[in-house]
């Protein structure tokens, strides 16, 4: 999905709503922006509550690897 959009005076740009729609994005929501082989990347930001589902069962009680607290561990990819 290519489209364009235009950087205003005060380096914002415009995400379309169908865009906006199809990734669930909301106004005020957090998302993250990086670049990758000269392109600007943006994703949604993960709340805490949708990084503790995502993050259940990776490490199972019992195998000798310590648990940890998901949002203890979130701040490492801020």
């Amino acid at each position: 999905m290519g489209q364009e959009t235009v950087i205003d005076e005060k380096g914002r740009i415009v995400i379309s709503k169908n865009v906006r729609n199809s990734l669930g994005l909301k106004n005020g929501m957090r998302v993250k922006m990086y670049i990758e082989s000269n392109r600007l990347i943006i994703e949604k930001s993960v709340s805490p509550d949708e990084f503790r589902v995502k993050m259940r069962g990776f490490i199972k009680k019992g195998s000798g690897i310590p648990l940890s607290d998901p949002l203890e561990l979130k701040h490492i990819w801020k």
